[in-house]
């Protein structure tokens, strides 16, 4: 078996000449490093299987800093952390950031010995079977890729959602609205969307509609020639140029400025774009998805989203209900986060606690999926046993009403605890019957028909 290469990285040369003159005694290739720029030039010449790296370099990046270059630069080199810090959150971001291993200052060589072994497995593991899919092509690899695979679920209405999907991708040139709340997922499907179309070998190009400055959104959307503004010191494809033959994803659209959205409209029915300072009509094909978390009909109403644009651009609509509405696909997506992280972080998946799934569908879900997995990513971080509990989660649980309280004949009347639980819904969404729809699990149509059937008074709801 081939010698792991390793690289110490400290700031005191005693120390990386003793770890290095005890490494090779055991058999490794060891280099050594003081500072970052000599790490670096190492890194560029030699490939280097393990980096042992020191997070205090008073003088120079700190271990954060030269952890990601490695990982961004040299995603072959697993790092390990040497920290003498005792805050808790050096260990995490070292591990978020792609950190195989993490030892504490004072160190002895045993641990360290440890660490190199341990991650020493998975190197040489990794090696054998790199060489053995390279043989294969990597084409599906890409493919798979290219589409997350956190839009999971075994519910009934994610189900449809993914139905309809697929029935819409095979329309390569239909625009499609997705909505939903944020974390539920509206970029993944509308990648799914794109790579299960005829459009999957063009690029698939996502624009946060609300994160471009005012004075840029023209340039970017539309692209510039050189010279049509102080900066603009040579041509430039924009948006729409670099999604030509593929799927432009437009998110946030909701939040697009008034002034764009002719421009926006002009060039999805024309399918011709003009670069600013240019002159030179350019034809492009492109498929639009475009995804919010606002009422529209709303801002249509306060005249802040154009009518015609919102009509042009739900050819199909398709709503993502949150994670909330839809307590059965907790489990699985639980499960699916754990097995994707502990993969990715080279750890042995825990056992569940058998009460942690029901407690987590006590939670509300303000961030829905994305929240769901950040709390994963967390309790895999901080949990000290082999069992992952609710106490590894950090959540504020939904309190029930006890028995007791239901004993009450007062509280089961259906009609008035419908009424009141329909008044609640559409006070937590803000008149929003869409919203409260959602929140209740049913159809708005549903929702009306319940409003009118308890004579409620809409004076706050805007829709």
């Amino acid at each position: 078996m081939e010698a792991l290469r390793i690289l110490v990285l400290d700031d005191e040369r005693k120390i990386t000449e003793q770890l290095q003159k005890q490494l090779m005694r055991r058999g490794f290739e060891v280099y050594q490093a003081n500072d970052s720029r000599t790490a670096f030039g190492i890194l560029e010449r030699q490939k280097i299987d393990i980096a042992l790296l020191d997070f205090m370099m008073p003088h120079d990046l700190n271990g954060i800093d030269i952890l990601k270059r490695i990982k961004a630069e040299y995603s072959g080199t697993e790092v390990i952390m040497v920290s003498g810090q005792e805050d808790i959150d050096v260990a995490i971001e070292a591990q978020r950031q792609g950190a195989i291993d993490f030892v504490r200052k004072p160190f002895s060589l045993a641990d360290i010995f440890f660490a190199i072994e341990r991650t020493g497995k998975y190197v040489h593991l990794r090696n054998r079977l790199s060489s053995v899919e390279d043989q294969k092509s990597l084409i599906s690899r890409e493919l798979e890729n290219s589409i997350q695979h956190d839009f999971i679920g075994i519910s009934q209405s994610i189900r449809k959602v993914v139905d309809m999907a697929m029935k819409v991708a095979a329309d390569s040139d239909a625009s499609i609205l997705i909505t939903g709340e944020n974390g539920t997922g509206k970029e993944i499907l509308a990648r799914i969307i794109h790579y299960a179309s005829d459009r999957r070998k063009e690029m698939f190009v996502p624009v946060n509609s609300s994160a471009i400055p005012d004075t840029l959104i023209e340039s970017e959307f539309f692209g510039h020639q050189k010279g049509a503004f102080t900066d603009a010191k040579e041509d430039k494809k924009g948006f729409f140029e670099m999604a030509n033959g593929g799927t432009l994803f437009l998110d946030e659209i909701a939040d697009m400025p008034f002034s764009l959205q002719a421009k926006l409209l002009r060039a999805m029915e024309e399918r011709k774009i003009k670069r600013v300072g240019g002159t030179k009509e350019i034809t492009v094909d492109l498929r639009i998805i475009s995804a919010t978390n606002k009422d529209i009909d709303k801002l249509i109403q306060d005249e802040k989203f154009r009518l015609d644009l919102y009509h042009r651009i739900n050819t199909c609509i398709i709503h993502i209900p949150p994670l909330r509405s839809r307590p059965e696909d907790i489990e699985p997506l639980l499960r699916h986060f754990i097995d994707t992280l502990c993969t990715k972080k080279k750890k042995q998946p825990p056992q569940l606690d058998p009460q942690l799934v029901e407690h987590l569908k006590r939670y509300n879900f303000p961030g829905n999926v994305r929240e769901l997995r950040n709390m994963v990513e967390r309790a895999l971080i901080l949990s000290d046993g082999n069992v992952l509990t609710a106490d590894d989660f950090a959540m504020k649980l939904e309190t029930t009403k006890s028995s007791e309280t239901w004993q009450d004949p007062s509280v089961l009347n259906l009609e008035e605890n419908e009424k009141m639980i329909i008044e609640n819904a559409l006070r937590v969404s803000e008149g929003s019957q869409s919203k409260a729809a959602d929140l209740l699990g049913i159809s708005r149509d549903a929702l009306k028909h319940r409003i009118k059937k308890h004579g409620i008074i809409l004076q706050k709801v805007v829709e």
